[in-house]
């Protein structure tokens, strides 16, 4: 039984979050339910995302993308964490499905993602993004765009290295 949205508290929409991330019945259910009534739990919700692919992922990741600039403070929120894997699944499957409004009042936190670098690629997406939207200046996209190209060439030769050794080893 899905509660009425109009008296949905906080604790009730805890209790309503997915159990495990094979539980897209109730994340649906909570979707459901509706923006702004989720909005309390958006943080919780937006964390499903590092599920990769799950049920309840897929659930989460549509709603997210639905939601764009309400979304924002729990996106940005996210962006800032340590969480690598949630800050991929965000700016992959969500952000860059965005309108330009909503992508714009990320330009801060994708600057800063652009910057880094991650097993994930986040920086690239997010470099891609800026540039997409128009969010940074050319000049400071293009130096990060060849700052890019030649770390990621350099890396590449060293993995080349490595694996050139390794097969002498044999």
């Amino acid at each position: 039984m899905t509660p009425n949205p109009s008296v949905v508290d906080k604790t009730t929409l805890n209790r309503l979050l997915p159990r495990n991330k094979e539980d897209s019945p109730r994340a649906a259910a909570l979707v459901a339910l509706g923006y702004p009534t989720v909005e309390p739990v958006l943080p919780h919700m937006l964390e499903w995302l590092e599920t990769n692919g799950s049920p309840v992922d897929m659930v989460m990741r549509e709603f997210f993308v639905t939601l764009g600039v309400h979304a924002v403070p729990a996106v940005q929120k996210a962006l800032r964490s340590r969480h690598d894997l949630l800050k991929y699944a965000v700016v992959t499957h969500v952000v860059a499905r965005w309108p330009a409004d909503a992508v714009a009042a990320l330009q801060s936190e994708l600057q800063g993602l652009a910057t880094g670098s991650g097993f994930y690629g986040t920086d690239i997406t997010a470099l891609r993004l800026l540039i997409e939207h128009r969010l940074a200046e050319r000049s400071w996209l293009v130096e990060w765009s060849r700052f890019k190209v030649d770390r990621l060439r350099e890396l590449l030769t060293s993995a080349e290295e490595i694996s050139r050794l390794l097969a002498k080893q044999g």
